[in-house]
């Protein structure tokens, strides 16, 4: 917490130098390369700086570096991103795919409750493992079920019981529908609404993927009372 506050009151000297020293309109602006000394922690630091009307300004950048605080530059929004409890990198984090189309997921899963509730079945909640489970198989591509493959996976990710699963293939899908076509494909054959209802069954997971003009939803019914093969 002492840290987070005094990065913040660093970025905020900064801030504050930069309006009070701020000139008329009408005057030129001086610049120089400072000579005064900084130091963190009491270790003096080396650290690029300019006086301009009698404020120092050093880049934001060197400060996250040197006080150790992630800063970077935001391309897809054009701006300047500050995480104080992250180390210094200097460059935006990658996406995780593991956390792609999260939405759509998610309502996947909020429908298939809806149809659980309908027949007087409990609610699965959602399992993190299962749900990185089953986003990695629903990016193999697959076009059937690779039991193998599925299981390992489960493992991989934490989770260590039995399982049943889903697989939707969809030809041009859109974000909008890709939830209630996968759901109502279940819904109309007999052996994927059974995994779907399984009243065995304690957590879920689902995956979806889109890999040219085909999405790929996979879904993972848990049952911790059962056992995984390959655990």
């Amino acid at each position: 917490m002492r840290r987070t506050k005094e990065i913040a009151l660093v970025a905020a000297g900064i801030l504050i130098g930069t309006v009070v020293g701020a000139p008329d309109a009408t005057a030129a602006l001086s610049a120089e390369p400072s000579t005064n000394r900084f130091f963190v922690d009491g270790v003096e630091t080396k650290l690029e700086a300019y006086l301009i009307n009698g404020s120092n300004y050093v880049k934001l950048r060197d400060v996250g570096e040197v006080v150790d605080f992630n800063v970077y530059w935001h391309e897809e929004d054009r701006t300047v991103q500050i995480e104080p409890d992250k180390p210094y990198t200097g460059v935006a984090p990658e996406d995780d795919p593991l956390d792609e189309n999260m939405d759509i997921r998610l309502e996947i899963v909020r429908l298939a409750n809806e149809e659980r509730k309908k027949a007087g079945l409990r609610e699965l909640p959602v399992n993190d493992a299962l749900m990185d489970a089953a986003q990695d198989c629903s990016e193999q591509g697959f076009t059937d079920h690779d039991p193998k493959y599925d299981c390992e996976t489960a493992v991989a990710y934490g989770y260590e019981y039995g399982f049943l699963s889903n697989l939707a293939i969809l030809l041009n899908a859109s974000d909008d529908d890709t939830a209630a076509r996968a759901v109502n494909c279940w819904i109309g054959s007999p052996n994927h609404y059974k995994t779907m209802m399984d009243p065995k069954a304690d957590a879920i997971g689902v995956g979806v993927a889109v890999i040219g003009n085909t999405t790929y939803c996979f879904m993972l019914v848990g049952d911790s009372t059962s056992f995984n093969p390959y655990a």
